[in-house]
């Protein structure tokens, strides 16, 4: 059965600035107590607790191999009576690695990973050196030694248990150790005692130091990475919103409603459904602008962009700033009956905003032009013919006197016949 944590970083804010000149400052400053701010050491705790499931996991076959030689070369090279307490040290021994290699399989397990390896190393290194010590020959009790030296260093770095918790269990097997030793009557040699289990524990907190510092090193370079590929694909995010944005109004700008516009005339000439495009220019703007400033005339704008998105509310429908005042809005399946109420609701819309207008020669408030145009695409026009459409009837909605309204309907033998003219 093939198991892998997620070594994912969740719910961390990788694109906050802070956290990269914080990142940066932890690299520069070290980390020699092993110690990141409290932010950063909860997510490093999950990420590496995972990596060392993941590779006790994957270690699996390795682990099981030296032990089963480990039992074979003792039992078969040496007889019964001169391995003393091996083969009680060995059985607890395998006893430690299947529990820790089944425990490892549970997830629900996964928050006591360092305590459940750490008690199993704890039991297993005690009785191997108990085991070394119960050896009455002195060249198979150096061997024996020798091996527990060797299976320290195996099960500190296979685990990557944490530093801390390794010197805590460190302390734990010697302990335990020498209680063992004492209740067994063994006869203990202090000397060896440091020559080989201090010796060997020391080696082996330094290799769980040194891989923790490693793999600490590893996660804010990790970390790293990840804030600049955030911040290269918010980048990237905004530059698309640039370019398809207008930065005043938040609607598409021309470019964007040009493209939306192929899009929807060649769907729409799939599925033999209308067009219908409207343009609305603000009237007396420039008076407007003279008369209250430029920053009045870019609120008027946003207020008036605002009430546009109302008005296009289905999917496929998209409002634009094509110009300095000029609104232009795109009504896939709407045909030229059904565009009527959308100009007369959208002309109530803006009026219903009640934006003062002094400068105004028709009203005191802000009022627009519109001119509309539908069509049934074919493959003999182009989206263009539309909208130049629409801008003709816009102009004759200026010259009835503006704050008013035009359509037409576009035949595909003439596409500058206007079939119906409405005036408001």
């Amino acid at each position: 059965m093939s198991i892998k944590r997620s070594q994912n970083i969740q719910s961390l804010p990788v694109t906050d600035p802070a956290l990269k000149q914080e990142i940066h400052h932890i690299l520069l400053a070290g980390f020699r107590m092993l110690r990141f701010p409290q932010f950063l050491e909860q997510h490093f705790t999950r990420s590496y607790r995972a990596l060392a499931l993941n590779n006790l996991i994957a270690n699996t076959p390795y682990l099981l191999s030296l032990y089963l030689i480990l039992g074979f070369l003792a039992f078969t090279q040496f007889d019964r009576a001169s391995l003393a307490l091996f083969p009680i040290g060995f059985v607890i021994a395998g006893l430690c690695l299947a529990s820790t290699l089944t425990l490892v399989r549970w997830p629900r397990f996964d928050a006591g990973f360092h305590w459940y390896t750490g008690l199993s190393a704890m039991v297993a290194l005690s009785a191997l050196m108990t085991v070394s010590a119960s050896i009455s020959d002195p060249a198979l009790r150096t061997s024996a030694h020798a091996t527990s030296i060797y299976a320290v260093m195996i099960v500190y770095a296979m685990s990557k248990m944490r530093f801390f918790t390794t010197v805590f269990w460190c302390h734990m097997a010697g302990l335990a150790h020498l209680i063992s030793a004492r209740v067994l009557g063994l006869q203990h040699s202090f000397q060896d005692f440091q020559a080989y289990f201090i010796a060997a524990n020391m080696i082996g907190m330094g290799i769980a130091y040194i891989i923790e510092h490693r793999e600490r090193a590893m996660f804010l370079q990790a970390l790293l990475l990840d804030i600049d590929k955030a911040e290269q694909k918010q980048l990237y995010a905004n530059m698309e919103k640039l370019s398809r944005e207008d930065p005043l109004t938040g609607l598409a700008n021309r470019r964007f409603f040009d493209e939306r516009l192929k899009l929807e005339w060649n769907r729409c000439q799939r599925e033999k459904q209308p067009l219908s495009v409207i343009l609305l220019d603000i009237d007396y703007f420039k008076q407007y602008n003279d008369l209250y400033g430029h920053q009045a005339g870019d609120h008027c704008l946003t207020l008036i962009a605002r009430a546009l998105k109302k008005e296009a509310s289905r999917p496929a429908e998209l409002v634009g700033r094509y110009g300095g005042e000029e609104f232009i809005i795109l009504y896939p399946n709407i045909d030229a009956t059904q565009i009527k109420n959308n100009l007369v609701r959208i002309q109530q819309r803006i009026m219903a905003q009640a934006i003062p207008h002094e400068g105004s020669q028709i009203a005191k408030v802000i009022t627009a032009s519109l001119g509309a145009a539908t069509v049934l695409p074919v493959k003999t026009l182009n989206p263009e013919k539309l909208v130049s459409a629409a801008d003709q009837m816009l102009y004759k909605s200026k010259e009835a006197g503006r704050n008013c309204w035009f359509n037409t309907q576009i035949s595909h033998c003439e596409p500058q016949q206007q079939n119906l003219i409405n005036l408001s």
